[in-house]
């Protein structure tokens, strides 16, 4: 289809059609667990390089990174054990993963023995960690909980009345300068640090949920109070599209099938999930065959949830402007939203294969999950592209560069939305 541009020539579309190929756009995804112990002194000074991750690993954007710090509840962490958190997550840094990062005091269920006695070393923890999460804000895309509770999942501890939970957040939130988002274990917890009146500026904004019970019961284990569960997903779904949700799938007394497991990560703006736990609900889920209309058909549930965590923008038309300009329709079919800044670009390339690029005045992170928005281009300078001239769009997180693919057929590091051709 040909778009009336000017007198001489005219925009010819490409085709718009979605592909269901793997994107590995940052900041979304599968990941493992990948955990370590913060001393006193480590049998060795650094860490193992990359004998431990395997190609599975490899794929994946994302790692989660538990660090346990358990052996300093009664006093500052060293020197040694310092250095040797910043080397771990050096090594994340230079394997280009992303990171997910939690505190711990414990990993067998026995936060209330294994953290410290007192609120104060809790904090101060929490102060060195801070300058070593500034150092690698980039790389780290959530910092878990508040070093608290069994496994760090903030239940289990007697840190979490309404003083000392508020006290943590904010302690972390100020330590870490904003460098990453944050996430607390459920949303009563949250609207507490949100309703006390104590949260720092910015705060709320930077603060998601991570719920490693998810369809583990009615409650999401104990995630959404009796009764609650539809009214939390409401809430999650209104409060919570800015900041990056994740967790944990797990299994019932039935394992959860796709299509509601995805309805609910839509409400829940799930960007992560573990890629091997539970493996019965994930074996589930590869077993189970999409039955809708268009790219999905035949595809297994697995691989519908896991391309559709984050957000996924798919071009699915250009049109005329009220002003003759191009503009671009996009529509976001991700479970959540891009939650990094992140710029995009129109180029075109003439004939002769120069190219011009230019920013186009949009914010991506307001490109919605399951809404679908018109982009103007704005005006091209009249007779500067002939015939021949494409046309490309271009996505760009603006902390490092990094490509974000449209999820279209055909899409590289930019996509060609059209050209144009003579009248």
């Amino acid at each position: 289809m040909r778009i009336r541009f000017r007198h001489t020539v005219c925009f010819q579309k490409t085709e718009y059609m979605e592909s269901r190929a793997r994107l590995g756009n940052p900041g979304c995804g599968w990941y493992h667990i990948y955990t370590f112990v913060a001393g006193p002194f480590p049998e060795n000074s650094s860490v193992e390089e990359e004998i431990w991750m395997d190609d599975a690993c490899r794929e994946e954007q994302l790692a989660l990174v538990l660090i346990d710090i358990g052996a300093f509840r009664a006093r500052e962490m060293t020197k040694e054990a310092i250095r040797y958190i910043s080397q771990i997550l050096d090594f994340f840094r230079r394997n280009q993963k992303q990171m997910i990062l939690r505190f711990v005091y414990d990993r067998e269920g026995k936060g209330m023995t294994k953290e410290p006695l007192t609120l104060s070393m809790v904090k101060r923890h929490m102060e060195q960690a801070g300058e070593i999460v500034r150092a690698y804000g980039e790389d780290i895309l959530v910092m878990q909980g508040i070093f608290v509770g069994n496994w760090g999942e903030m239940h289990g501890s007697k840190f979490l009345d309404d003083n000392s939970l508020c006290e943590l957040v904010n302690t972390l939130y100020r330590t870490t300068k904003g460098a990453c988002f944050l996430a607390v274990r459920t949303p009563a917890q949250w609207r507490r640090i949100a309703d006390s009146g104590r949260a720092g500026a910015g705060l709320l904004k930077r603060l998601g949920l991570f719920n490693d019970g998810m369809f583990g019961s009615e409650t999401d284990l104990g995630t959404y109070g009796a009764g609650n569960r539809e009214e939390e997903l409401a809430w999650q779904k209104s409060h919570l599209a800015s900041v990056p949700n994740g967790g944990e799938a797990l299994v019932d007394t039935h394992p959860e099938g796709w299509l509601k497991a995805a309805a609910e990560m839509r409400k829940m703006h799930i960007s992560y999930l573990n890629s091997i736990y539970h493996p019965d609900q994930l074996e589930h889920w590869k077993k189970e065959t999409v039955e809708e209309e268009g790219c999905w058909a035949g595809a297994s549930g697995y691989d519908y949830i896991g391309m559709h965590l984050g957000y996924r923008f798919v071009i699915r038309d250009v049109e005329e402007g009220k002003h003759k300009e191009l503009c671009i329709r996009i529509e976001n079919c991700g479970f959540a939203n891009l939650c990094q800044e992140a710029d995009c670009f129109l180029e075109t390339e003439t004939g002769e294969g120069q190219v011009v690029g230019r920013r186009l005045d949009t914010d991506p992170r307001e490109w919605r999950s399951g809404e679908t928005i018109l982009l103007p281009t704005g005006l091209f300078p009249k007779g500067k592209y002939g015939a021949g001239s494409r046309v490309y769009l271009k996505l760009k997180r603006r902390s490092d560069g990094r490509n974000i693919l449209f999820a279209n057929r055909n899409a590289e590091e930019r996509i060609q939305i059209g050209e144009f051709v003579d009248v």
